[in-house]
């Protein structure tokens, strides 16, 4: 079953313990002491409520709408986290591009190191990327 969905989950602390909803799946909410746990919960209750199977509880998209009481740190913790989300899309992308370029640099004769030099990365990761002796 494709797990492109994506899960919204409305996360409020009280009396010491988070509390989480999941608005779209009638029935299905759980709570937990700690974050990790209530994950955990939330995952299971999903594939319940949802008639999923289990082994798609690692790969759920959820999207977390955390409520801690104060709306000042709800608001500064969901620019972060979707700043977050933003810099690890960037580095995939850098990633994939630096190894193409890797190869093309080393390709077209320009020796490891320099291909390092234009591209801003260690000779050894050039070498890495490429499958190539280290040169000078």
């Amino acid at each position: 079953m494709s797990t492109e969905r994506v899960y919204r989950v409305i996360v409020t602390r009280e009396d010491g313990a988070w509390l989480a909803d999941i608005p779209e799946l009638e029935g299905a909410h759980t709570y937990a002491r700690t974050l990790p746990a209530l994950d955990r919960g939330v995952r299971e209750v999903v594939v319940m409520a949802d008639d999923r199977p289990d082994e798609d509880m690692p790969a759920l998209r959820l999207a977390y709408d955390y409520r801690t009481g104060d709306p000042a740190v709800d608001v500064t913790a969901a620019e972060i986290r979707t700043l977050r989300e933003e810099a690890d899309q960037l580095a995939a992308t850098a990633t994939a591009r630096t190894s193409a370029a890797a190869r093309l640099l080393v390709h077209r004769g320009l020796s490891v190191r320099d291909a390092a030099a234009i591209l801003g990365i260690s000779p050894q990761r050039v070498s890495q990327l490429t499958g190539t002796a280290r040169a000078s």
